[in-house]
């Protein structure tokens, strides 16, 4: 009876040992793959869906800020329009307007 019992935890022991290395191959055939996808994701010009996401919402921001900006400029042209006063010339811009006449 010792011997049995001896020899059940020695395969016990082997088959334990041989889970451990199994899960240790599928750690690492896990990364190679995560790899190559990223690898050929890459090669393609494909982004991950974080990147997608983050220039998603840049964008939804700056279609915000154009409807915000058209809309202010809708009212401007819509309102009667108000004298813009010229900034005067400085001596510098009058004498090339000068030279090109």
């Amino acid at each position: 009876m010792r011997g049995r019992s001896r020899l059940i935890s020695d395969v016990a022991q082997m088959a334990n040992g041989a889970a451990s290395a199994l899960g240790g191959l599928r750690e690492e055939v896990d990364n190679i793959v995560k790899q190559r996808t990223e690898r050929s994701l890459n090669a393609r010009g494909l982004v991950t869906r974080e990147e997608f996401d983050a220039l998603r919402t840049r964008h939804d921001a700056v279609a915000a800020r154009l409807a915000a900006l058209e809309s202010r400029l809708a009212e401007q042209s819509a309102s009667p329009k108000k004298a813009v006063k010229k900034a005067p010339k400085s001596a510098g811009t009058r004498a090339k307007a000068a030279k090109k006449t």
